[in-house]
């Protein structure tokens, strides 16, 4: 069974614990996974087992602390050491892919919003393959570090006790949306300071559009292909 089966198989399995336990398992997949670069499908099968354990345990009256105990995250971290790290080149396969379905994405994006525009005013087509490839390297780096501190945050919020849930609720839903307004002022304030220079050529919103949906496409049939997301 692949990565994504026992995912899968994890998430309806879980169903089967009662509240307090589920809570505490659910804080321990979510500080092992994300764990990036450790093997995931070592990851999964490692999870499976330890629901298997929690629900056995629990048919028989115990609690998640009378089978990991008291101190989840130093249990955690224990299993973390023994896991194998992932292969690089599935990690530079995964990142080139989620970088491709970005640049689609962006594709999409930048197409519609200039379809509307359209419709109000005049647009100038015209694109610079030069500056479109900078600001594509850019909002990547970007991307991958914003990613990076989300998985920080993450993993330092799990383990947290409950009684200021709602506050930390609150909290993190404001970390969300200023580092949604930080990025967006990043890559607005780069549309400005990167000059237009390289390959000229001429590309409306439809065609922004359809080359978005070819390359989605593509990465789509890729990964069917390759199982590159597992």
């Amino acid at each position: 069974m692949n990565a994504k089966d026992l995912a899968v198989l994890n998430n309806e399995k879980r169903k089967q614990l009662n509240e307090h336990n589920r809570n505490y398992y659910e804080d321990m997949l979510v500080y092992i996974r994300s764990h990036l670069l450790l093997s995931e499908q070592q990851s999964e099968e490692l999870l499976m087992e330890l629901l298997d354990h929690l629900l056995e345990a629990q048919k028989h009256g115990k609690s998640a602390e009378d089978v990991f105990g008291k101190d989840p995250k130093a249990y955690c971290d224990e299993l973390i050491g023994q896991l194998p790290k992932e292969k690089r080149r599935n990690i530079y396969a995964f990142i080139g892919y989620l970088m491709i379905q970005l640049f689609a994405l962006i594709a999409l994006a930048t197409g519609a919003v200039e379809l509307v525009a359209e419709l109000f005013t005049d647009v100038d087509d015209t694109v610079y393959l030069g500056k479109e490839f900078v600001l594509f390297v850019i909002e990547c780096a970007v991307i991958l570090l914003v990613v990076a501190i989300i998985v920080l945050w993450i993993r330092k919020s799990t383990f947290r006790d409950d009684s200021n849930t709602f506050n930390n609720k609150v909290k993190t839903f404001l970390v969300v949306w200023f580092v949604f307004f930080i990025v967006f002022g990043m890559f607005i304030l780069m549309e400005r300071l990167v000059p237009e220079f390289g390959y000229r050529i001429e590309a409306g919103g439809m065609v922004r559009i359809l080359f978005g949906l070819f390359v989605l496409a593509m990465t789509w049939l890729l990964n069917k292909k390759f199982r590159i997301t597992k």
